[in-house]
């Protein structure tokens, strides 16, 4: 079936000038379990680039774990959740552009790079925090974090055995959030979050703590198909 599927993203779809343009991405999650495949035509024009999505395979969104929330209020685009404590493990970086070792760190550990060498399932979203205050100074920590998986928090987290990353905990609370997609651009993020803040100044909550980036995709996933969020802590 799945060269079949293969076969035909590969070589079945084509243009009005009769030339495949066909694209595909196929990738498997971090054990090799599931299939993601996108079929996305790209037909470009002089002014005007069409984009149709001919076919899609997802896994269901439903597969990977999320952390739970309460919706409070939800107005368009925004939205305040109530979350729970969540437990997650980090990775430090000097700046954004460390993004791919920091992922590797990360995926290492719940690869069975911690002491009991036991495997953990990747959960969504992954988290990057201190964004804003490294580009308002140029410089400053940026933390990229894994949320732990409710069963493994009950049976108990394993140590990391790269002491470059650490575990700890996410205070439950109120939040803030909203989603923007096409883009994991710092101009899409400032976006994104200016217009959280003035949704939040309507809204009389105030802003506690730095912002968190919500990315719930992987990289091979096309950005049109992503979604990513801002979370900004409230009260």
């Amino acid at each position: 079936m799945r060269s079949d599927l293969l076969s035909l993203i590969a070589g079945g779809v084509r243009l009005e000038n009769g030339r495949s343009v066909g694209q595909y991405f196929a990738a498997c999650d971090l054990h090799g379990e599931k299939l993601v495949l996108v079929c996305v035509v790209m037909q470009w024009k002089p002014t005007v680039m069409t984009a149709a999505v001919i076919g899609t395979t997802f896994v269901s969104a439903s597969a990977i774990e999320k952390p739970a929330y309460e919706s409070l209020k939800k107005d368009g685009k925004f939205e305040l959740r109530q979350y729970g404590e969540l437990h997650i493990v980090t990775a430090t970086m000097t700046s954004e552009n460390q993004r791919n070792q920091a992922f590797r760190k990360l995926a290492g550990y719940i690869g069975q790079q911690n002491d009991r060498q036991q495997k953990i399932a990747m959960t969504a979203p992954v988290l990057i925090d201190g964004v804003e205050q490294a580009m308002q100074k140029q410089a400053g920590v940026v933390k990229m974090s894994f949320v732990i998986p409710q069963a493994v928090v009950k049976a108990g987290i394993p140590k990391p055995t790269d002491n470059t990353i650490s575990l700890s905990k996410v205070k439950g609370g109120k939040f803030a959030v909203t989603s923007f997609k096409s883009s994991n651009s710092e101009k899409a993020r400032k976006d994104a979050l200016e217009k959280l803040r003035v949704w939040m100044a309507g809204e009389k909550l105030k802003e506690v703590g730095e912002p968190s980036f919500a990315f719930y995709n992987p990289p091979w996933i096309p950005q049109m198909f992503r979604t990513n969020e801002v979370w900004v802590r409230v009260k």
